[in-house]
C-alpha cells in the first residue's frame, strides 16, 4: 500500500471516530432534551391533578329561581339537571375548569376588633388579613380575573379556643379577624379560606398564598418598579408623600410600594377603606401587568420572587403546582376591567367598629358573572 492510500485510510479513519463521536454527543443531548421535556410534562400533569383534588368543598351551594323557570315552561322538570341554577331567566352551572386561589396580606400581630388580654393576644396572634384577593384564573376566555374581599366584610368567624374550657365559638366579625386564629401559619390560612368560601356560596378554592406586607417592597422591586396614574386625592397618601396627587404618575421602589398599598387611617371610617382598597386595585392592575411582560423576558421570574420571600410564605401550593400555573396560564389576559369588588354598605357596629355588609343581590350576581356559564341547551 503507497504512502498516500495509507494517509487517506488515517484520515477516513479519524473521520469517521470524529463522526461517532459527534453523533454519540448529539444522542445524548436528544436524550437529555426528551427527559426534560418529559419531566415538564410529568411535573405538569401532577400539578394540575394536585389542583384537583385540592379543592376545599365539592361545589357550590349557591341556589337560584329553579321553580319560576321550570313553571314558565322553559326548561322542562325532567331535564333539569343538579348543580343547574336559574338566574334571571337564564340558566347556568359551576364552570369546573376555573381554579381559584386565595391571595392574603397579612399585617403581622394586628389584633384589632378584641380585648387586649393576654389570652385574646395569645389566641389572635396569627396578624390579620388586610389585603384578600381571589385569583381566578378561566380556561374559557383564557383570562385572569381578580376579586378583591372587603377585609371589614362582617362574617361568622370560628373564634378557636375562645370558648368555655378553651372550646371553640363562632362569632361575627370582620373577615380579616379571622386569620388571627391559628398560629398564623397554615391553619390560619385554612381557615380564612373556608371564610371566604362561605361568604361565596362555598365556591371551591383550589389553593392559598399568604405574604407578609414587610416583603412587599421585594415582590415589587423584582419586576422593576410598579408605575401608575393616581385617579384621585387621597389624604391618607399625601401624609406618605405630599407630591401623591390627584394626576400624578408616580413609580413606586421599595419601602413607597409597601405605603402606597398597606397603609390607611385606621380612625378614618369607611371612607379611608374605600380609598385603599381603590388603591390595591390599581397596584394590582399595574403589578400583574409589568409581571407578565417580566416573565416573558424570564420564565423563572415567579419561583425566583418566591425563593426570595419563601421564608415569609404560607402556601399549600407544591413546587410542581406553581410550575404548572406558570405554563399553563402566563399568557392569560388581564385588563383594568378584571378587578371586582362587592357592593354594598358600611355600618358602625354596637362595639365600636366598622362593618361592611354586601348587597346579597349583587353578590350573587357577580359570583354567577366570575364562576358560572350559561348552559348550552
Amino acid at each position: 500500500m503507497s504512502r498516500r492510500r495509507k494517509r487517506r485510510k488515517r484520515i477516513e479513519s479519524r473521520s469517521e471516530y470524529i463522526l461517532k463521536r459527534l453523533l454519540i454527543i448529539f444522542g445524548c443531548i436528544l436524550a437529555v432534551g426528551v427527559i426534560l421535556v418529559a419531566t415538564v410534562k410529568i411535573i405538569t400533569i401532577v400539578g394540575r391533578n394536585r389542583l384537583t383534588k385540592n379543592a376545599n368543598t365539592e361545589g357550590p351551594t349557591l341556589e337560584g329561581d329553579e321553580d319560576s323557570i321550570v313553571k314558565s315552561g322553559d326548561v322542562n322538570a325532567e331535564e333539569w339537571q343538579d348543580g343547574w341554577i336559574s338566574y334571571n331567566g337564564k340558566v347556568y352551572e359551576y364552570n369546573e375548569d376555573i381554579r381559584t386561589f386565595l391571595v392574603l396580606g397579612i399585617d403581622e400581630g394586628n389584633t384589632k376588633g378584641f380585648e387586649a388580654d393576654e389570652k385574646v393576644k395569645e389566641l389572635t396572634g396569627g396578624g390579620q388579613s388586610d389585603g384578600i384577593f381571589l385569583i381566578i384564573l378561566n380556561p374559557m376566555d383564557e383570562s385572569i380575573k381578580i376579586f378583591a374581599i372587603n377585609r371589614d366584610t362582617k362574617v361568622d368567624i370560628l373564634m378557636v379556643g375562645m370558648g368555655e374550657g378553651g372550646t371553640d365559638v363562632t362569632g361575627k366579625f370582620a373577615i380579616s379577624t379571622q386569620h388571627g386564629f391559628g398560629g398564623g401559619g397554615k391553619y390560619s390560612c385554612e381557615l380564612s379560606r373556608d371564610a371566604v368560601s362561605r361568604l361565596i356560596y362555598d365556591m371551591p378554592i383550589h389553593g392559598y398564598v399568604s405574604i407578609q406586607y414587610s416583603d412587599i417592597p421585594a415582590i415589587n422591586d423584582a419586576v422593576g418598579g410598579v408605575t401608575l396614574t393616581l385617579p384621585e386625592d387621597d389624604d391618607d397618601l399625601t401624609v406618605r408623600n405630599k407630591n401623591w396627587k390627584a394626576g400624578a404618575t408616580i413609580t413606586l421602589k421599595g419601602q413607597e410600594a409597601h405605603d402606597f398599598v398597606r397603609y390607611r387611617d385606621i380612625y378614618g371610617g369607611s371612607e379611608s377603606q374605600r380609598r385603599r382598597l381603590g388603591r390595591h386595585k390599581l397596584y394590582l392592575k399595574s403589578f400583574i401587568k409589568q409581571m407578565k411582560e417580566k416573565t416573558k423576558e424570564d420564565i423563572t421570574l415567579p419561583m425566583k420572587i418566591y425563593n426570595s420571600i419563601k421564608d415569609d410564605v404560607v402556601t399549600d401550593l407544591s413546587v410542581d403546582t406553581i410550575s404548572y400555573l406558570v405554563s399553563e396560564y402566563a399568557d392569560y389576559s388581564f385588563d383594568e376591567n378584571d378587578i371586582y369588588t362587592m357592593e354594598g354598605e358600611t355600618k358602625l357596629g354596637e362595639d365600636g367598629f366598622a362593618y361592611f355588609y354586601p348587597d346579597d343581590e349583587a353578590l350573587k350576581a357577580l359570583v354567577i358573572k366570575l364562576f358560572y356559564k350559561e348552559v348550552d341547551r
